[in-house]
């Protein structure tokens, strides 16, 4: 059996989207053979983790989760640079599930070092293959993470959801609690912290939360793609929530994140990019009747969800023979 590690690892993470990327990763990769020897979680110093390093230099290939790290020169990603720099000449490295925005040129070179790079929208893709670097496409993993096994066929219901930015997230929670009919706070936040390491407390108070404040939660992405699934709109501030709507096949609106991501998402796939809005304003008095998919993005959706399945499968096998 191969083996390989895993950089800018989340699935220890309090967060349903980048849980279910990592399980993918985790679950593709074995399915091809190859066996996961370490992990580094996201915004680990790994080189100060000495039995992580001795992994890698046992290791046959080393897999970076790009996520959304590879944005604005940031301290995460530069991170995982520094692998390249280290072990590069000596070792296969592959990034993958990756945006690539307003990065410094420097890094451009590390990545001509790379054995295999894909990333998650093809505006990233274009950046990088302007300046000489073979990237392929593939959209977010998620996207593959979790599929509702039968249709719904009476949706009801609104839901919201939370953002990056703690402010934005208050005016989401406030156009929950304002709105009429039938709604609800799906929280993107998995019902217990970590699925590694205990926390009784922190989960039995995240757990009061929620009742005080009338989230509704969920122990995985498939549980919270599943209940999207059955509601006319979902409202959300996170890439990751975008996803899996759109997994549930469930029209959403959207703030916008912390990059282009979202917007860049919608067009790839062909959706309206009007759904992503500059601030919570414009979402709170939205309503499902006017946000329904049309007939062409319904259609689009239908075949991208389809293609996306095809693409992964193809980005995986790439990866294991890079």
């Amino acid at each position: 059996m191969t083996n390989y590690v895993l950089m800018n690892d989340t699935y220890d993470t309090w967060h349903h989207g980048c849980r279910a990327v990592s399980r993918v990763i985790r679950r593709e990769m074995a399915k091809r053979g190859f066996n996961l020897v370490a992990t580094s979680r996201v915004g680990n110093r790994w080189w100060e983790d000495f039995s992580f390093v001795e992994q890698i230099q046992k290791a046959d290939l080393i897999l970076i989760n790009g996520e959304g790290s590879f944005h604005s020169g940031g301290e995460d990603a530069q991170r995982c640079i520094r692998v390249f720099h280290d072990f590069a000449h000596i070792k296969r490295i592959a990034i993958i599930n990756s945006i690539w925005q307003d990065n410094p040129s420097e890094w451009t070179q590390s990545l001509k070092d790379a054995s295999y790079v894909s990333l998650r929208d093809t505006i990233s893709q274009s950046n990088l293959s302007s300046q000489g670097i073979d990237a392929q496409f593939c959209p977010d993993l998620s996207l593959v993470s979790s599929r509702p096994t039968t249709s719904i066929a009476k949706r009801s219901g609104v839901a919201w959801g939370d953002a990056l930015r703690r402010q934005t997230t208050r005016a989401l929670y406030d156009g929950f609690k304002s709105a009429n009919g039938e709604n609800y706070f799906a929280s993107v936040r998995p019902r217990f912290r970590s699925p590694i390491t205990p926390h009784p407390i922190k989960d039995f108070r995240y757990q009061m939360i929620c009742s005080i404040k009338r989230y509704t939660c969920f122990n995985d992405e498939i549980e919270l793609s599943a209940f999207l699934g059955s509601r006319e709109l979902y409202i959300t501030g996170r890439f990751h929530g975008a996803c899996l709507s759109l997994c549930a096949g469930t029209p959403f609106i959207s703030v916008a994140s912390n990059t282009q991501k979202i917007t860049y998402l919608l067009q790839d796939l062909g959706l309206n990019t009007e759904r992503v809005f500059p601030d919570a304003t414009q979402l709170i008095a939205a309503s499902a009747e006017n946000w329904r998919w049309s007939k062409q993005e319904q259609q689009n959706l239908e075949e991208n969800l389809e293609k996306i399945s095809r693409q992964s499968q193809k980005m995986f096998d790439e990866v294991c023979t890079c």
